[in-house]
């Protein structure tokens, strides 16, 4: 877990230097501090002797808690060997812990057969997919900046030698390299207006979840009654699919200003646009873009709600950015969902995202029936940054809070299409019988 001390303070400075933007704030002329990893090279300069002993010293060396200077955080030193390698580990204290795949982790990893240095890595995010790697060649460094698992920026040639990068802080790292990587954007940044309203949407609906019921097709109609979506008869006391679920959430959001909820045929209409000459017979039997279709109508709904006029696809679809390719109606890969939406959270923060899971399909309905794109399930994705800096993902799905982990491992091979809803205004989730 990041704090924004003085070291944060001090990175941010370096970005105004460097002529980097600056995240918002609340003070006109003073950027918001971002969340970067607390220092650890004093815990790393300490042990120099260490670090750079013959390999059998270096290993053999006893885990050890190091105290640092007035505002940096005790460090914890272990040595691992595993794969071939031995690994020095200078992990920051956080809590009661000193976790390993946390922002600040230094790990350096030196060859068991030579004792020569292979790589260093240092993490700039919590959790185990966001960090620098740090090569040697020559008499200088070259660095990778990883992503949520995804290359972000590669081979970086910094003016510094691999020997004493092993001790360098941080900020130098930043400082080196100002012109040549996105500081700001690897970097989280302080919690902001937009992360704290969706913090407050997810903290309401966590409440209400115990009290829902599961009911395939089932769906809360405009008036409040429980039915269901492919016929509109009473349900009793009913519950929600996957598809009532997301209605649900949006209809806190619309109901304080339509005064009803989401009128369920409305956003069941197909979007004629979509369909093709030879694949409409099929569409119009299978109904394969429902998914997609409902969540549109959804973000569509509560938009013309608030301005009185609808959007296009175009205006509620999350479509921008050149990282990961978008592809028209299908969206981007499950296993891209961290990496897209941690930047489009960084750029809008506030908004909640409704994603339309969705597959290759080759239905059996009769022989030759043209492999069509099922858009099968409904998530509700709820990111932002945490008061610490730190990004999360709420994923929330047929009345449950599941994750991205889960997500992934039930729909990896697929792809979900998004849109977006903005989290302000009143929430006043539908009570249930």
């Amino acid at each position: 877990m990041r704090t924004l001390s003085w070291h944060s303070l001090l990175l941010s400075s370096l970005l105004l230097v460097a002529g980097l933007p600056a995240t918002a704030s609340p003070v006109i002329g003073m950027p918001a501090p971002v969340a970067a990893p607390a220092e650890n090279w004093e815990a790393r300069e300490q042990l120099r002797a260490t670090i750079f002993a013959p390999l059998a010293d270096a290993a053999a060396h006893r885990r050890v808690t190091i105290t640092q200077s007035a505002g940096a955080p005790r460090v914890s030193f272990r040595t691992d060997r595993q794969a071939g390698a031995v690994y020095l580990v200078f992990s920051n204290e956080h809590g009661r812990d000193f976790p390993l795949d946390s922002a600040g982790t230094f790990i350096i990893k030196r060859s068991l057969s030579d004792g020569s240095f292979l790589q260093a890595k240092l993490f700039v995010q919590d959790g185990p997919g966001s960090y620098l790697r740090f090569y040697p060649r020559e008499d200088r460094t070259v660095m990778d900046v990883v992503l949520f698992d995804h290359p972000f920026q590669m081979q970086i040639a910094l003016p510094i030698s691999f020997d004493r990068l092993l001790t360098a802080s941080f900020s130098t790292v930043m400082d080196l390299s100002s012109a040549s990587v996105d500081w700001q954007t690897v970097l989280a940044p302080a919690q902001r207006e937009g992360d704290v309203r969706v913090t407050n949407i997810v903290t309401a609906i966590r409440s209400r979840l115990r009290g829902l019921r599961d009911m395939d097709d089932g769906a809360m109609d405009s008036a409040g009654r429980m039915v269901s979506i492919a016929t509109g008869a009473s349900a009793g006391r009913g519950g929600f699919n996957c598809s009532g679920f997301a209605k649900w959430v949006v209809d806190g959001l619309y109901a304080p200003l339509a005064g009803t909820n989401t009128d369920i045929a409305s956003l069941k209409s197909r979007n004629a646009g979509k369909a093709h000459s030879w694949s409409s017979r099929y569409e119009e039997e299978l109904d394969p873009y429902f998914g997609l279709d409902w969540s549109r109508g959804l973000a569509r709904s509560l938009a013309q709600a608030r301005t009185g006029s609808a959007p296009t696809d175009e205006e509620i679809d999350v479509r921008g950015g050149d990282r990961v390719p978008y592809v028209a109606d299908t969206g981007y890969s499950v296993t891209d969902l961290q990496y897209v939406l941690y930047f489009i959270a960084r750029e809008t923060p506030g908004r909640i995202y409704i994603g339309s899971v969705n597959a290759a399909s080759v239905p059996s309905v009769s022989e030759g029936t043209p492999t069509l794109r099922m858009h099968h399930h409904i998530v509700v994705l709820f990111p932002y940054f945490d008061a610490e800096g730190i990004f999360q993902v709420v994923v929330m799905e047929r009345n449950q809070e599941t994750s991205l982990a889960s997500l992934t491992r039930r729909y990896g091979k697929e792809s979900v299409h998004l849109v977006h809803i903005d989290s302000e205004g009143d929430l006043r989730l539908p009570k249930i019988d």
